[in-house]
């Protein structure tokens, strides 16, 4: 059954089902798959490569959001209609702001001058070495799917009903985690928050573009262009 508008709430609301059925999941796309996927390639001897094991495993995401969320990821698609203009501008706005924010950090870690190097860059690197157009489809379609569908709309929208500053904080902290936890161990912790610090900007312009569109196919579009942008540079 589906929910009903609350104040705070922000474009089509999610069922009860939707919500439990995406907290369910969360800690498996985080942690668990990843982990049950490589047991079931070394298991059957599956000779894949990298890439092909990231395409399938952001595959199998790609059809549990699909099958979880689907009604309202279609009524979310619906609903542009009623507001195409601000969700252009949304789009448009929200794909500055990220980097407007990435700029502004990156002066201030120059400033103190603090860096580190992103661990994952070099890991999407390397696969893209082996096989760059199955780790596009990955990282520009299916990942910014999977992850604005749970960050921004299970997350950041139901947190956003109680407090628009703890929606933002917590999607936005969760999001950086996602992208450097299993790289704790080769890089420290000092350099792993450096790193995770580099995902915040787009962990707030994702969440600011929902809330300007009200609709979460704004931010996928964003992220979609965000990592389409940044595909480009490593493979250049």
């Amino acid at each position: 059954m589906a929910g009903t508008n609350r104040r705070g709430a922000l474009g089509t609301p999610m069922s009860r089902a939707e919500i439990i059925g995406g907290f369910l999941y969360l800690p498996l796309y985080v942690v668990g798959l990843g982990w049950l996927l490589g047991l079931l390639v070394d298991a059957l001897d599956l000779r894949w490569s990298a890439a092909t094991v990231n395409l399938v495993y952001f595959l199998i995401n790609f059809l549990v959001i699909a099958l979880v969320f689907r009604r309202w990821l279609i009524a979310s698609l619906a609903s542009i209609a009623h507001r195409f203009w601000a969700f252009v501008q949304a789009i448009i706005l929200g794909f500055v702001f990220y980097y407007a924010l990435a700029w502004a950090l990156a002066w201030v870690l120059d400033l103190l001058r603090l860096t580190a190097a992103n661990p994952n860059d070099r890991f999407l690197d390397s696969l893209a070495a082996g096989n760059f157009y199955l780790v596009l489809v990955c990282t520009v379609l299916l990942a910014p799917l999977v992850e604005e569908t749970l960050f921004r709309g299970l997350i950041f929208g139901n947190l956003h009903q109680k407090s628009r500053l703890l929606a933002y904080v917590l999607s936005a902290l969760l999001f950086a985690v996602l992208h450097v936890w299993q790289y704790v161990g080769q890089v420290g912790w000092v350099a792993t928050l450096l790193v995770a610090i580099q995902y915040v900007p787009a962990g707030v312009a994702l969440g600011w573009t929902y809330e300007k569109s009200d609709t979460i196919w704004a931010p996928i579009l964003v992220h979609c262009l965000i990592n389409a942008v940044s595909m480009g540079i490593l493979h250049g």
